[in-house]
C-alpha cells in the first residue's frame, strides 16, 4: 500500500518498513529569499514540481547574522552570500558586548512567517525550517573578508574565529552563550509556528583544517546541544555536518532523528560505513557537486541507486550531501526523483 509522504518519512527515521526510500533536494533562491512571502511561494514550488517526500527551507544564508546587526547589499550577490557592508565586531574585544535579541522578533520574525506561510501551502508533508549552529553564526560576524568572493568570505571565517579563539576565548563563550540561547527559542519558535523541526547546520566548521577536534568541543558542541535540546519534542530534527574530512564520530551522538553530509569523494563515511556507526537515520548518497551538477540523469540514478543498495533502504532518506546549486539540471533532480521509484 502506497504511503503517505509524511507517513514514508517518519517511517524512514524509525527504521521501520516503507513503500519506497524517500527522497528530497534543496536549494537557495536568490534573489526570491529577500521575501518571505517570494521564498515561501519558491520553496513550495520546488517541492511540488519535483515531487519531494519533504521540504528542507533554505533561508538566506545570513539572517542569523543580521540578528545581531551585521548589514548587506542585497543588490549584489556572490554565490549565496550578499557582499558585507558592516557588522558590531570590529575585533575579538567586541565579542563582550554580544546582547540578547528578541527571538521572535525582527529577521527572527520573518521567518517565523515564513514557516507559517509554508505550513499553509505544504498540506500533510513534513518540513525542516534551517537554523545554523551557535558557532557558524558567530563566524559569520567576525568574518572581514578582503574581498567579495565566496573563497575570502569562508577564509574570513575561519581566520575570524581563530583569532577570537586566541585572543578572547571567555568573550567567545559570553558570545556564544548569548547566540545559543537566542537560537534555542527561536527553533522552539519555529515549531510551535508549524515547522516539523530544525535542519541543525554546522557550516563547514566541524572539520579538519579549520578547527581542531578540541576545539569544537570547548567551543561548538556545547552550544549546539543547547539548540537541539530546545526543540527535542518535534518529530524531525536533522543534523546537517558540512563539507570535506568532517568530525563525523564527534556529533553522533547529538539528539537528532537523521544526520546528513557529503557521502561521496569529499574524504567522509559513505552511507554503507555510516551505518556500522550510528542508529541515527542517514540523509545523502548523492554528490551535489560533481553528479547532480555535471553528470547525466543515468548517472544520478545509479549513484542514487548505488547509496540505496549499500544502506538496503532501511534507515535512510536520499538525498544530495548539501545544497545543490542554483543552476543544477533540472532533468538530474528528476532523475534522482525518479530513483527511487526504479527496480534496483
Amino acid at each position: 500500500m502506497a504511503m503517505s509522504k509524511r507517513e514514508r518519512v517518519e517511517a524512514a527515521l524509525k527504521g521501520e518498513a516503507t513503500d519506497r526510500v524517500p527522497v528530497s533536494a534543496w536549494r537557495h533562491f536568490v534573489p526570491d529569499e529577500i521575501s518571505v512571502e517570494q521564498l515561501a511561494a519558491a520553496s513550495l514550488r520546488h517541492f511540488h514540481e519535483f515531487d519531494w517526500d519533504w521540504l528542507k527551507l533554505n533561508p538566506r544564508a545570513t539572517y542569523y547574522a543580521e540578528a545581531w546587526g551585521n548589514r548587506y547589499d542585497f543588490g549584489d550577490y556572490q554565490s549565496v552570500f550578499p557582499r558585507l557592508l558592516g557588522g558590531p565586531l570590529g575585533s575579538p574585544a567586541d565579542l563582550d558586548s554580544i546582547a540578547p535579541v528578541d527571538p521572535t522578533g525582527g529577521v527572527f520574525g520573518e521567518h517565523l512567517d515564513l514557516v507559517r506561510r509554508v505550513r499553509a501551502g505544504i498540506g500533510e508533508a513534513h518540513f525542516v525550517q534551517t537554523v545554523f549552529s551557535p558557532l557558524s553564526v558567530l563566524a559569520f560576524l567576525l568574518a572581514r573578508p578582503a574581498r567579495h568572493d565566496t573563497d575570502s568570505l569562508l577564509q574570513a571565517h575561519y581566520d575570524g574565529l581563530r583569532h577570537a579563539i586566541a585572543e578572547n576565548p571567555q568573550g567567545m563563550h559570553h558570545a556564544l552563550s548569548v547566540i545559543a540561547d537566542a537560537l534555542a527559542a527561536y527553533a522552539a519558535a519555529a515549531v510551535d509556528a508549524g515547522a516539523s523541526g530544525i535542519f541543525f547546520a554546522i557550516v563547514k566548521l566541524a572539520r579538519q583544517g579549520v578547527l581542531s577536534e578540541s576545539e569544537y568541543a570547548r567551543f561548538g558542541r556545547p552550544y549546539d546541544l543547547r539548540v537541539l535540546r530546545a526543540v527535542q519534542g518535534a518529530p524531525f530534527n536533522l543534523l546537517h555536518v558540512c563539507g570535506p574530512q568532517v568530525y563525523f564520530d564527534s556529533v553522533l551522538d547529538y539528539p537528532v532523528h537523521a544526520i546528513n553530509w557529503a557521502t561521496l569523494n569529499q574524504g567522509n563515511p559513505t552511507v554503507g560505513a555510516a551505518q556500522c556507526l550510528t542508529q541515527r537515520a542517514l540523509i545523502g548518497g548523492v554528490d551535489e557537486l560533481s553528479t547532480l551538477q555535471t553528470g547525466t540523469p543515468d548517472q544520478v540514478i545509479a549513484e542514487a541507486q548505488a547509496a540505496i543498495r549499500a544502506t538496503g533502504g532501511r534507515r535512510f532518506l536520499l538525498a544530495p550531501g548539501c545544497g545543490t546549486r542554483m543552476d543544477v539540471p533540472a532533468a538530474n533532480l528528476h532523475a534522482l526523483r525518479r530513483a527511487v521509484e526504479l527496480p534496483l
